[in-house]
């Protein structure tokens, strides 16, 4: 008799790319705490490394302005990777937003302070669309 196999979707993997260490770790912390897998880096350039090298995420969630490498910088590398991977921006800087005009889908935009409860709201709701 064939065995079939039932595969289980694990926990949605959340990509938070964040310049502020204490701000990307208290986010990484309390999304675990809300049953995310949750992936740190610390500035751009490691995300930009892990997006290269590390799993994919189901979402990215990444601050805007960084020094060195920005979101939007970010944003773009994933898309080439995933065109349809969801990408929330976490920003005190709204209007930089607009260099994503154009992009599908459109990322989702948070401002700085940040409405925990609306995030993970917008984070469940990916979750379920996935």
């Amino acid at each position: 008799m064939p065995v079939t196999a039932i595969s289980t979707p694990g926990p949605f993997r959340v990509l938070v790319v964040e310049d502020d260490e204490r701000s990307g770790r208290m986010l990484a912390g309390l999304l675990r705490r809300d049953g995310f897998t949750v992936d740190v880096c610390l500035g751009g350039l490691a995300g930009l490394q892990h997006l290269a090298e590390g799993p994919a995420p189901d979402v990215l969630v990444t601050d805007l302005r960084m020094p060195q490498i920005d979101g939007i910088t970010v944003a773009r590398l994933a898309r080439t990777h995933c065109p349809t991977l969801p990408i929330v921006i976490v920003t005190a800087y709204p209007d930089l937003a607009n260099r994503l005009d154009g992009a599908e889908p459109m990322p989702q935009l948070f401002i700085k302070p940040l409405d925990y409860s609306a995030l993970v709201g917008a984070l469940r709701d990916l979750e379920r669309s996935a």
